[in-house]
């Protein structure tokens, strides 16, 4: 059996902005046959294993006063540790780093996220080091700063957001990972928050991430 961890935030999660309640401020979860690693999950079977690590508004390495205990960097090492051995790590990060208050460029966003890629190349306990596969998240919408999300993500975002392909490709390039690009796949991101993913993205996204866990691991 294969066994891999999928590590990333609410578009991992699987957020449905379908389902956003202004009393709570937040939405629900999709159910596990809709959201990418649930389908990834499914259209593999039982050879492989996929252990869903994800947290809404997790981060790359920043702190964030509001939401609390959301440092991937922290995280990664612990669910690295916790589920070894892996045969590989997949990790989606970066959207939460383009809220204006973190003030980070998207060259400094990608250097974040290339610290969990490399923490992700290490050996536990003997084990072989698992391949990664990294995927460069969607573009957030251009008007993100105009919905209901946007006080924290500001005017900004989209510039940067659209800067990230480009980056994660090289790091991927350098750090002999798989890659993915969301911006390729022609997502709708829908019109209420501008970040989060449709069913229809999930699906679109386990599609390219399922064929390209059969060619890493065959």
């Amino acid at each position: 059996m294969k066994n891999i961890l999928c590590y990333g935030d609410s578009n991992t999660w699987g957020y449905d902005y379908t389902t956003y309640d202004p009393a709570l401020g937040s939405g629900r979860r999709m159910a596990f046959d809709e959201r990418w690693p649930g389908r990834v999950q499914l259209a593999l079977g039982s050879e492989y294993r996929i252990i869903e690590d994800a947290l809404n508004a997790r981060t790359n390495l920043q702190d964030d006063p509001y939401f609390p205990h959301r440092h991937g960097l922290h995280s990664l090492e612990v669910a690295l540790d916790a589920q070894a051995p892996l045969d590989l790590v997949i990790i989606q990060m970066g959207v939460n780093e383009l809220k204006h208050m973190f003030n980070l460029t998207a060259g400094m966003i990608a250097f974040g996220a290339e610290k969990l890629v490399a923490a992700a190349q290490q050996s536990y306990y003997g084990y072989p080091v698992p391949k990664v596969l990294f995927i460069a998240p969607a573009p957030v919408r251009k008007d993100i700063a105009d919905m209901i999300f946007g006080f924290s993500y500001g005017p900004l975002a989209y510039e940067k957001s659209m800067q990230l392909g480009a980056l994660y490709r090289e790091i991927a390039q350098q750090y002999g990972c798989g890659f993915l690009d969301c911006a390729a796949l022609d997502f709708e991101i829908n019109s209420l928050d501008g970040l989060h993913y449709s069913k229809q993205d999930h699906a679109k996204l386990a599609e390219a991430v399922t064929q390209k866990i059969r060619e890493m691991l065959g």
